[in-house]
């Protein structure tokens, strides 16, 4: 699957965040993009998600946004504990 598809499917993922209120500032495609690639790659956790993210900023700058870097392993675990996982 190429990331673009990859990217599209992940706007059918119901956005588990408060997006009426509240400080949202990594964008949901991005932050399970990375997880899976982390996961993908050997990674077991959620601090492996954020070491992940910052040791490959640069390369997932390519097709990822990243409006505010790479999101710390607090927010990998909130977004995912929250995603329904029939959805993902």
């Amino acid at each position: 699957m190429k990331i673009e598809e990859l990217k599209t499917e992940i706007q059918n993922i119901t956005e588990p965040r408060r997006t009426s209120h509240g400080n949202i500032r990594h964008k949901l495609e991005d932050i399970i993009i990375i997880g899976l690639c982390t996961i993908i790659c050997g990674g077991e956790d959620y601090s492996d998600m954020e070491a992940f993210g910052i040791n490959r900023k640069e390369y997932l700058a390519k097709f990822l946004e990243l409006p505010n870097g790479i999101p710390d392993s607090d927010t990998f675990r909130r977004v995912f504990e929250r995603i329904n996982p029939s959805e993902l």
